[in-house]
């Protein structure tokens, strides 16, 4: 879930990367850092730390990451710091990419799946989940072995559900109805 604030601040980066023209570039430096400041727990704790204060962040963000971001991204984090709301930043990588998402028309989604689907059994499914949401679609697949069979898809609010059990299930209640 992703909180108002995070939103509010990543509504103000993506408009001001999008009037330069930078919303891919700095989404991708935003989510390297993410994965950095996530996968690091040094760093992690420091950010998340409320004995650290906002100055000594101000001072460790810059020392180490000038030169290594661009401006706006390390001004941001800068902010982050300054107002205490590191603890957001995750969230606002999300929600600077739900943004992104829906200036450009795209729904993302996750598809499970009791096996791997092939190249072709993937295509058909965005196809048919693009036509059914009237929107481009980028699924992520996951494969779960306790699925009987059939797919699972959630994107956005919509749940396809084709699977084994959900379709066993649907002729089960037909037939106790039948038979009433």
């Amino acid at each position: 879930m992703i909180s108002e604030v995070a939103r509010r601040y990543a509504r103000a980066l993506y408009e001001f990367a999008k009037s330069s023209g930078k919303t891919e570039a700095v989404f991708a430096e935003l989510r390297a850092l993410d994965q950095s400041f996530s996968n690091d727990k040094t760093i992690h704790g420091f950010i998340s730390s409320p004995v650290t204060g906002p100055d000594q962040k101000v001072a460790a963000l810059k020392a180490a990451l000038n030169g290594k971001v661009s401006e706006p991204v390390l001004n941001f984090l800068v902010l982050l710091a300054e107002k205490q709301r590191l603890d957001v930043f995750s969230e606002t990588v999300g929600a600077f990419e739900a943004i992104q998402d829906e200036d450009h028309g795209v729904k993302r989604g996750t598809v499970v799946s009791a096996t791997a689907l092939s190249a072709e059994a993937r295509k058909d499914l965005e196809l048919a989940i693009a036509k059914a949401t009237s929107k481009k679609v980028i699924l992520s697949y996951k494969e779960d072995p306790k699925l009987l069979g059939g797919t699972i898809a959630q994107v956005g609010g919509w749940t396809f559900d084709d699977s084994l059990e959900t379709h066993l299930m649907r002729m089960s209640e037909d037939l106790n109805r039948r038979s009433h």
